[in-house]
Parts: C-alpha cells; structure tokens; sequence
C-alpha cells in the first residue's frame, strides 16, 4: 500500500495479484493438494505469460516449510507500472482458466469459496480492476439453463446483479 498525500492510501497491483493469488491457492488446495494447486497456478501462470508478459514478475515458491499461500508468492514491484485494467484481465483469465481445471461442478462453488477467503477488501480491488466474481457466479447458475436465452446485468447504483430474458429470443414452435 503506498501514501498519495493527507492519509490517502491506494493499493498496489503486485498487493492485489498477490492477495489473489493467495486466495486461488487457498481454494484450489481445498479442492487438491497444496502442491498439486502450487504446480498448476505455477503452469497457469507460465501459460498466461505468452498474453500478458508481466506476469513474469510473479515466483511461487514450493517450498514444504511454507505453510502459508501468502508468505509463498512474490510479486515483483514492477508490476505496480502495469495498467490496473490489464491487471484484472490477468486475474479473470486465471479464476476462469483455473476454473476450468477443477471441473463443471466446481465452478459456482469455486467463484463463492474465492470471493470469502478473498474478502470485501479485496473483492472490491479487483473489482476496481474489471473483475466482477457476482457475475461469474451468475454465469455458473446460468450454465445450467439455456443462457442464450438470457443476459446478464447488472445495476451498480443499487449494487446488484441480475438476470434478464433476453428480449431478442425467438421461440420456434
């Protein structure tokens, strides 16, 4: 966190990406085992590499003594030059992508396991970054009807998100 000026604070991306990636660590080694989800965001990451090149500042140790997601990732400070929005295209490929790895039935638990151990805090930074987890859960209820049928949206004055038949459907009979 750094100081603007009269007590005003603002986040760092390389906080933000390693308070993700803590808690993506967290919830996939609840569904695997620790290494098993250090190795495979560690792979993610090396994958993503090609679309987004700064996520090379990012090392996840493997360490056995690390007990703690946190105290295994570093994000280099360079990342904190990076367009936030940038940033959280990052983010949303790794929770979609690392999604993906853990199976249909994952998916709307995974997004509501992420969202809790990540916390509001935090929540709403990679909000801030274009990462909105209320409509991920949506889309994974969502997957379970015929979604072309409907269309997310979402109403940020009264802070909701919701689900709308789309207008535009044509229904053969």
């Amino acid at each position: 966190m750094a100081n603007l000026s009269d007590g005003i604070y603002f986040i760092e991306n390389s906080d933000i990406m390693k308070h993700t990636l803590a808690s993506l660590l967290n919830v996939a080694s609840n569904k695997t085992s620790i290494d098993y989800a250090r190795s495979s965001v560690k792979t993610l990451l090396r994958d993503l590499e090609g679309n987004y090149d700064f996520l090379r500042y990012v090392n996840i140790k493997t360490l056995k003594q690390i007990e703690n997601n946190i105290d295994a990732i570093n994000v280099r400070s360079d990342m904190d030059c990076v367009r936030p929005k940038e940033v959280g295209k990052a983010i949303q490929d790794l929770i979609d992508v690392l999604k993906s790895h853990l199976g249909k039935k994952a998916g709307y638990f995974f997004i509501k396991e992420f969202r809790d151990d990540l916390g509001d805090e935090y929540h709403m930074y990679i909000r801030d970054l274009g990462v909105n987890l209320r409509i991920a859960e949506l889309q994974e209820e969502l997957g379970k009807i015929d979604v072309d049928q409907y269309k997310i949206k979402e109403n940020n004055a009264v802070n909701i998100a919701f689900v709308e038949k789309n207008s535009s459907c044509t229904y053969l009979v």
